[in-house]
């Protein structure tokens, strides 16, 4: 079968009619429009929203690109970026990813993903299938392990030659592969590259004697691993993504056989940037500067009371990223922002929305640790771009100021780990910066002039 994918980007209208009716029965089927929000529909056109990801339709896939090309004009490199973006993430956190720099050309990411999958079961079957110890209760005809003498009674009254028992056997039908054969199984029926399907069968035979058992995926939860299937650890991982998992910064929806996977873009912005940031003060400013992300310890309200009765605070606010400098005792608030800004707006299509957001969490900050420390600056953070003339690049810097409040806007070049972090070692170096008094700002200066 040829592989047929059919690409688009955040935002980008679908027209295609044989694509629209295939879509549109897929996301009726998964509620994707009115509760997930992933798709708009017109009588006309599908828009894919904010996500990211692909979406197997039979013999076809559609792959949604983000709106912001993170390479210009290389399909292949931008896939080989968002790889590298996602092994960056809370959610890959275990960097199950060892060969992302595989053959990606004309390819989906879901087909890439399939790819990682099968080279983590092909390194399984190379050392050996896991065998356990796994409880059983039989009736058999030899004395084995423990009597189980309340069924014992129950179905051999009458039958003297057997026994009821209770016993471990040694056996290759693990937990773990139950959820490895599950998956090869789901697999087999919504790859479409060739090589891929290939490689799926073969690894298939070698699991076709386990047999599944019952609450395979219910059970895949409680999976722990130590010295004996840690060679396990990464195939499981991928099991946990095609194996209709969801969570914050993944979508798996499901239909019948069908495996969908949706990257909410925002979601993986921003935590890309927050773990990048943490990564970089861990490594040069540890001892400086304090990062915590979706930080939820200050309260709109000081207290809150029903009839004079004091009630535990509510109404949190949790800004993206806040940062301490604990020698200036300065907090400072950053929020990421998965939008295009526009040079020629008289706003630059800055959300008004996000401006009084911003001034809020400085507000409730300054009140909250007033006598330990100020909080008088804020930070959104937007994606580079160069899409349009009028975009801003990283190079570009916009402020506001009033009495006691500044608000900045920044842009961060997704292109590649060395202009990520280049810019956001530059975000960095205003808060510790202090006329020099600050030892490190050398330091800072140092590491913008490598990049």
């Amino acid at each position: 079968m040829e592989e047929r994918i059919f690409t688009f980007r955040e935002f980008q209208k679908i027209k295609n009619k044989k694509i629209y009716s295939k879509l549109k029965k897929y996301i009726d089927d998964n509620d994707l429009e009115d509760r997930y929000e992933f798709f708009k529909i017109t009588k006309d056109s599908i828009v894919p929203q904010n996500f990211v990801g692909t979406i197997p339709l039979n013999d076809i896939q559609i792959e949604i690109l983000p709106k912001i090309p993170l390479v210009e004009n290389d399909i292949v490199a931008e896939k080989n970026r968002f790889l590298e973006i996602l092994q960056n993430i809370s959610y890959f956190k275990e960097k199950f990813f060892n060969d992302s720099k595989i053959a990606i050309a004309n390819t989906s990411i879901l087909e890439i993903f399939i790819n990682l999958f099968i080279k983590e079961v092909e390194e399984i079957i190379e050392k050996g299938l896991l065998y356990r110890y796994i409880g059983r209760n039989e009736n058999i005809s030899v004395f084995k392990g423990k009597l189980d003498i309340n069924n014992h009674i129950k179905y051999n009254f009458s039958h003297k030659e057997k026994f009821f028992m209770k016993f471990d056997e040694f056996s290759i039908n693990s937990l773990e592969n139950s959820i490895i054969k599950l998956t090869i199984q789901k697999l087999k029926k919504i790859s479409i590259n060739l090589k891929n399907k290939e490689k799926l069968n073969k690894i298939s035979h070698h699991f076709e004697n386990i047999i599944i058992l019952p609450n395979s995926i219910e059970n895949l939860k409680y999976i722990t691993f130590d010295r004996t299937n840690d060679y396990y650890k990464n195939s499981i991982q991928w099991s946990k993504i095609f194996l209709n998992n969801q969570s914050s910064s993944i979508f798996s929806a499901t239909n019948g056989e069908v495996a969908t996977m949706l990257f909410p873009m925002e979601t993986i912005f921003e935590n890309y940037i927050a773990n990048k940031l943490i990564n970089i003060v861990k490594e040069k400013f540890y001892n400086q500067l304090i990062v915590k992300v979706q930080d939820d310890s200050c309260s709109a309200f000081s207290t809150v009371t029903l009839n004079d009765t004091k009630l535990n605070n509510m109404f949190n606010v949790k800004p993206d990223i806040v940062i301490k400098n604990k020698n200036s005792k300065e907090i400072f608030i950053l929020d990421t922002k998965w939008k295009i800004l526009d040079k020629l707006d008289n706003k630059f299509k800055i959300s008004t929305d996000d401006i009084y957001q911003m001034l809020s969490y400085v507000k409730i900050y300054n009140d909250r640790y007033k006598n330990s420390y100020t909080c008088e600056k804020a930070y959104l953070i937007y994606p580079a771009t160069n899409i349009r003339k009028n975009s801003f690049s990283s190079e570009d810097k916009i402020k506001f100021k009033t009495d006691n409040f500044e608000l900045n806007i920044c842009f961060v070049n997704l292109s590649s780990e060395e202009t990520t972090e280049k810019d956001l070692v530059n975000i960095l170096s205003k808060f510790i910066k202090k006329e020099g008094k600050d030892e490190k700002i050398g330091k800072f200066k140092e590491i913008s002039e490598k990049y």
